[in-house]
């Protein structure tokens, strides 16, 4: 086995890496693609891409969620037969559709 010099051995391991951090591009455009492409096809189905940290980055961790349209909507709209499953999302729909204006706190507590 014949002994390479130094500068051969650096050489070759710079050229490694170069080779190493090309592919690693590719690798990143490749898995980005495949996230847009996921993003674009995956609503029509009911599910979602949202990020796993809850940050956006470079590189972020992705789940795919299932919408979740089966929620329990048990709050009725006493106007009409709309059913939520949070009591804000009630007060928004009569505020927006049925134009109804709740009574703010220090108007319900204040008696003159």
């Amino acid at each position: 086995m014949a002994r390479r010099t130094l500068p051969a051995s650096l050489e070759q391991v710079f050229k490694e890496r170069l080779d190493l951090t090309h592919r690693e591009k590719k690798l990143a455009d490749l898995e980005r693609r495949i996230i847009q492409e996921m993003g674009r096809v995956l609503p029509s189905l009911g599910y979602r891409i949202v990020s796993a940290n809850g940050r956006a980055s470079k590189r972020p961790s992705l789940l795919i969620r299932k919408r979740s349209l089966d929620k329990d909507k048990s709050l009725k709209c006493p106007r009409c037969d709309r059913h939520f499953s949070l009591k804000m999302h009630v007060a928004r729909h009569l505020s927006a559709i049925h134009g109804a204006k709740t009574a703010g706190r220090k108007a319900q507590t204040s008696k003159t």
